[in-house]
C-alpha cells in the first residue's frame, strides 16, 4: 500500500515554513504536482557558469582557477580570453 503524504499547503507563512516543510518531504513523492517554469539568467550568472564549465573541461584545481583569475585581474583581461591566448600561443 502505498504512504500517505501531507498536502502541500496553499501559501506558506513564512521562509521558515517553507524549509521545514522542504526538509521533512521529498519532491520525489511531489513530483506530479510540479510544474515547469521559464527561467532566465542574468548575463553576469551565465556568464560565470560559463566559465566555471571551462575550469572543469580544462580540469583545473580551484588552486589553479585562483591563479588564473589573479593572473587574468593583473592584465585586465577576462580568466576566458587569457586562456584562449595562452592556447594559441602554445598550438
Amino acid at each position: 500500500m502505498g504512504k500517505s503524504r501531507n498536502v502541500i499547503p496553499e501559501e506558506f507563512e513564512s521562509i521558515r515554513q517553507i524549509q521545514d516543510f522542504w526538509d521533512n518531504h521529498s519532491t520525489f513523492d511531489y513530483w506530479e504536482e510540479m510544474e515547469d517554469i521559464k527561467m532566465e539568467l542574468s548575463p553576469t550568472l551565465r556568464s560565470k557558469l560559463e566559465l566555471k564549465k571551462l575550469y572543469n573541461l580544462l580540469g583545473l584545481s580551484s588552486e589553479q582557477i585562483a591563479l588564473v583569475e589573479n593572473k587574468a585581474k593583473l592584465e585586465d583581461i577576462d580568466s576566458r580570453k587569457l586562456i584562449s591566448k595562452w592556447i594559441l600561443e602554445h598550438v
